[in-house]
């Protein structure tokens, strides 16, 4: 993990410096495979852990959203090519971070309307400085553009809205919120896992695609199963499988007794790993 944020953290600065010129090639070759093993390691809670740091935040965020969005991709059985492709526009979609002052980016306090529309810029610069990189596609550039962008057209820089916005850039907009959820920063503490797959489940219904949340939920509860759970009168529960239509109200075992949390007064407050 360490060295794929370094590795970030060396592509961002030589992009912004240009003091070497990259291609989409040069950055797959060197990214690509730690993302990859990130991808299929089995110890889904351990990774999540790592990713929510709040040491090297902006880079340990794009490798967040790669991964991610990598595994999006994989579960709605894009290509080889395809998830390529998505996972480096994940990995750059907020490149244009780099041209804002720090003391916004990093600001511990509420951003003035001033800051924050200086803030907002980043998806512009991105947008531009990734078409300048050889070899990248449009949809990656239009990522950095459009992850702010939502389903009800709530969203910035441009406020468009349903198919305006790339299939690629729903998924890492999806990607990105649950990183940013999960993380600690200056200014926050991090969500609770169990209350980040609440929130962007609710968020289904108007601002992100209702088909890529079911599908990340489904696949990230599935990769839970078997880990333990606090229950909100404090029982620690195992998961023991989901329901497909409550996929966060599963059947859990606690100290040999089954409850089904659809019909239950129990309920999760957490995953007993990020206590």
């Amino acid at each position: 993990m360490e060295e794929a944020v370094s590795e970030v953290q060396a592509i961002y600065e030589k992009i912004h410096h240009q003091t070497e010129q990259l291609s989409n090639q040069v950055i797959q070759d060197l990214l690509m495979p730690k993302i990859q093993e990130l991808c299929i390691n089995n110890n889904l809670s351990n990774v999540i852990l790592e990713l929510s740091k709040k040491d090297n935040y902006t880079y340990r965020h794009c490798i967040g959203v790669a991964v991610i969005s990598f595994l999006i991709g994989k579960w709605l059985r894009m290509n080889d090519e395809e998830l390529n492709e998505l996972a480096i526009a994940g990995l750059m979609h907020d490149l244009g971070k780099v041209k804002i002052p720090d003391l916004i980016l990093n600001k511990a306090s509420r951003l003035t309307a001033d800051e924050y529309a200086e803030m907002k810029l980043h998806t512009h610069l991105g947008c531009e400085m990734i078409r300048n990189i050889s070899e990248m596609t449009e949809q990656q550039a239009l990522v950095a553009l459009q992850h702010h962008e939502r389903e009800d057209g709530s969203g910035y820089p441009f406020g468009v809205s349903g198919e305006k916005i790339t299939p690629f850039s729903k998924i890492v907009s999806v990607a990105d919120v649950f990183h940013t959820m999960i993380s600690e920063r200056v200014y926050k503490k991090p969500v609770p896992l169990y209350q980040v797959f609440q929130e962007i489940h609710k968020s289904s219904f108007g601002l992100f695609d209702p088909k890529i949340v079911h599908s990340f939920i489904m696949n990230m509860m599935n990769r839970l199963v078997g880990d333990q759970v606090i229950l909100t009168d404090g029982q620690v529960a195992r998961i023991v499988m989901l329901h497909p239509d409550a996929l966060l109200n599963p059947l859990v075992e606690a100290q040999g007794q089954f409850y089904d949390l659809r019909h239950s007064e129990h309920k999760i407050l957490d995953f007993a790993s990020n206590q």
